[in-house]
C-alpha cells in the first residue's frame, strides 16, 4: 500500500497576476488532501473519494485496456460523475505519458479530504499533486499539461512554510518565508460561500 498526502493552499497576495511572473505569497494549510493506493494485477482502476465527514462524493471505476486519448470514454466503466471522471482520466493520462510504466496494473485508490469541498482549498491541486508522487513525476509538469493554472498551489501542497512563489523562465521559484508578524494571532480567514471554478477565473483573467 502507498499513501500520499498534499497540503491545501491559501493565495494571500499576487493572484491572477502570478500567471503572468508576479510575485506572490502564499500558506499551505492544515488541511490536506490523502490519497492511498492498493495496487493489484488486474487491469481495473478503482477510485473512491471522500469528503471530510467521511461521506462518498466521487466514485469511478475504469478499465486500463481504454485509457487512451481516443478511448477515454470507453475506459469509464462506471461513475456517479462522468465530467469529474472525464477530468481525473485526463490527469491520469498526462501522468502516464510522463511515465509510462505509470498505471500499466491494477489499482484502487481511495481519496479523502480534511476540509469541505466548497473552501477552495486545493481540492485539484493535492490531487494533481498525490497523482504526481505516485506516478513518480513532476506536479507542476502534470498540472500544467492538463489544469493550467499558476502552479503555486502544487508548490503549497509540498511545502510546510509560507512560501514566495513566482514563474521564472517558465520554470517555478520557490522560496520559504517565515511568517509571524506580532498581529498573527488577530488574523482570521472567514468563508464567503463563493468558490470560483478555477479553469473559469483563469479564462476570465486571459480574456
Amino acid at each position: 500500500m502507498k499513501q500520499f498526502y498534499s497540503n491545501g493552499k491559501l493565495l494571500i497576495s499576487g493572484e491572477y497576476v502570478v500567471l503572468d511572473g508576479a510575485l506572490a505569497f502564499a500558506m499551505p494549510t492544515k488541511f490536506g488532501q490523502n490519497l492511498q493506493v492498493e495496487e493489484n494485477t488486474g487491469n481495473t482502476l478503482e477510485w473512491v473519494s471522500y469528503n471530510n465527514e467521511n461521506q462518498q462524493w466521487f466514485a469511478a471505476t475504469f478499465n486500463l485496456d481504454f485509457c487512451s486519448e481516443t478511448t477515454k470514454e470507453k475506459a469509464i466503466t462506471t461513475t456517479t460523475h462522468q465530467d469529474k471522471a472525464l477530468t481525473l482520466l485526463t490527469i491520469l493520462l498526462e501522468a502516464k505519458r510522463a511515465n509510462p510504466t505509470f498505471l500499466n496494473t491494477g489499482a484502487k485508490v481511495t481519496t479523502q479530504l480534511s476540509f469541505p469541498n466548497n473552501w477552495g482549498l486545493g481540492t485539484s491541486s493535492t490531487l494533481i499533486n498525490s497523482i504526481a508522487a505516485w506516478a513518480g513525476i513532476n506536479a507542476f509538469t502534470l498540472l500544467w499539461n492538463s489544469f493550467k493554472g499558476s502552479g503555486y498551489d502544487i508548490a503549497c501542497a509540498q511545502n510546510n512554510t509560507p512560501i514566495t512563489y513566482q514563474i521564472t523562465n517558465n520554470a517555478p521559484v520557490v522560496t520559504p518565508q517565515p511568517f509571524a508578524p506580532a498581529f498573527a494571532e488577530h488574523i482570521y480567514f472567514v468563508h464567503l460561500n463563493q468558490k470560483m471554478d478555477s479553469k473559469e477565473g483563469i479564462k476570465h483573467y486571459r480574456a
